[in-house]
């Protein structure tokens, strides 16, 4: 049987073999040609024509007009570059190309390495690992944020320029905050990290430290650092990814609270020099409320746990308390990182039996895209639809 072709400009296809096999064929090669296709102009469509929940209840890295959609962007934005005066020049971005293809996309450091262009990608795979430059690859998001070069408190990195925080640590007064990412210290530097200073900072404007007339509860404990110039990323310095207002945590769930905890503790500073990690149990919402009001003897008809609020289980947080420090929580899904929470409250650590409150991150989601002011976030969340039209395209090369 000779084989087929398409004839030049102008030309017409020749008569290929006949039969039911060569229709089916042409029928697969079709298909196939039209995955293609999809597969090729799939990033390239605007992000108004992608439908919502691309990933499993992930905040795109672009801004859209209705807060409530989630979709995706294919593009990494380049750290921009901005000096200001009195201020270190920051990174150059020498060595860091961003490639795109039809079916990954990635960023290719200065080493040669390869890493991914998703967010919430940790770079250190294996957890028995616990040094410090092996912590600080594991979770690559975590900053320290510090008022007048000394720390007070975690951070979470969501974007090149942006840091997610609680409010409860943006309150000082004349001092300079700046950030420390890519170090697994507070005391000192390392050869992987950047001190920058912020350059401006949001605090809700519906932040209250107290909500009833004793100490449990706090409102709206969320805030955002602007920093001086955009960070350049490695496996070091990584943004987290952030859930959309969908995004539901199971109860029982397991996941897990990074951070330094107390700058001091029993008059010592600071609790801990370098990145620490403890695995929590999310705990049942009605149960937690339930456990305040016989713990705080607040009558049942007040609300303590309302959605702002995500409580975890945690009986033994003595040796790292992080209570008032704002440590993030974080869990994975499918092998990709979500800030879930951030520490907010709790009746202290030697309460042990008391479930510490975090801010749930989700419900602040339309919060958080007003005040970046339509300035997308770098790095998106997987796309489960070029995921699934690839693993289509497998399953017809198989048939072909």
């Amino acid at each position: 049987m000779e084989p087929w072709c398409w004839a030049g400009v102008g030309g017409q296809a020749p008569q290929g073999p006949r039969g039911p096999g060569a229709s089916l064929s042409r029928t697969r090669a079709r298909a196939l040609l039209l995955l293609l296709l999809l597969l090729l102009l799939l990033p390239r469509w605007p992000a108004g024509c992608l439908a919502t929940g691309e990933s499993p209840g992930a905040l795109s890295t672009t801004v859209p007009t209705d807060p409530r959609a989630t979709r995706p962007s294919d593009w990494l934005r380049l750290p921009r570059q901005a000096n200001t005066p009195g201020t270190t020049a920051p990174p150059t971005t020498a060595g860091v190309a961003a490639v795109k293809t039809a079916g990954s996309l990635g960023l290719i450091a200065s080493s040669g390495s390869f890493l991914p262009l998703v967010c919430g990608s940790s770079h250190e795979a294996d957890p028995t690992l616990r040094d410090p430059e092996a912590m600080t690859r594991r979770w690559p998001w975590m900053v320290s944020v510090q008022a007048n070069g000394i720390h007070i408190c975690a951070g979470t990195l969501i974007a090149s320029q942006w840091v997610l925080t609680v409010a409860h640590c943006l309150t000082l007064h004349g001092v300079n905050y700046t950030v420390r990412v890519g170090s697994p210290w507070i005391n000192q530097t390392a050869a992987t990290s950047t001190d920058v200073p912020v350059h401006q900072i949001i605090v809700n404007s519906g932040y209250q430290a107290k909500r009833y007339w004793s100490w449990v509860g706090r409102t709206n404990d969320i805030g955002l650092l602007k920093l001086q110039w955009g960070l350049k990323y490695s496996k070091y310095v990584w943004p987290i990814c952030l859930p959309g207002l969908e995004y539901v945590v199971d109860d029982n769930s397991i996941c897990t609270v990074t951070g330094w905890g107390y700058p001091k503790v029993n008059g010592e500073w600071p609790q801990f020099q370098t990145l620490q990690e403890k695995d929590v149990f999310i705990m049942n919402s009605r149960k937690c409320e339930q456990f305040y009001h016989k713990f705080s003897r607040i009558p049942s008809l007040v609300r303590i746990i309302n959605s702002q609020m995500i409580c975890a289980s945690d009986d033994n947080r003595e040796k790292f308390c992080y209570e008032l420090t704002g440590e993030p929580l974080v869990c994975s899904s499918d092998g990709t990182w979500y800030l879930v929470g951030m520490m907010s409250w709790g009746p202290g650590c030697k309460k042990s039996e008391a479930p510490p409150i975090f801010l749930q991150v989700s419900t602040f989601q339309p919060w958080i895209w007003d005040r970046l002011s339509g300035e997308a976030l770098d790095l998106t969340a997987p796309s489960r639809t070029l995921l699934l039209a690839f693993l289509l395209l497998l399953s017809l090369l198989g048939t072909l």
